[in-house]
Formats: structure tokens, sequence, C-alpha cells
């Protein structure tokens, strides 16, 4: 799950170079919502590694 969480900022951050280039809000909430989805998977796997 740390490799997806890793993949989702990867895809994050090219949404927000893209939102940059492009200059449109719609790249700009895309990378929000990947981010938003990469903190979640980080956060589940970080309490399910605790549990452990």
């Amino acid at each position: 799950m740390l490799a997806l969480s890793l993949l989702m900022s990867l895809l994050g951050f090219l949404a927000l170079l893209v939102a940059l280039y492009v200059g449109s809000a719609l790249w700009a909430w895309i990378c929000i919502g990947v981010a938003v989805v990469g903190i979640v998977i980080f956060v589940v796997d970080l309490f399910l590694h605790r549990r452990r």
C-alpha cells in the first residue's frame, strides 16, 4: 500500500504540473483529489502496520 501511496503522490504532482501549465481549475481539483486519496491510503497503511 505504501507503493500505491507513492504512485498517487506522483500522479498528483503530474496533475499539478498540468494544472499550472494549462491554467485549468479542473486539473487543480484533480490534483487535490488525487492527493486526498493518497493521504487516506497512507493513513490506512500506517494504522494497519501499527496494529501488528
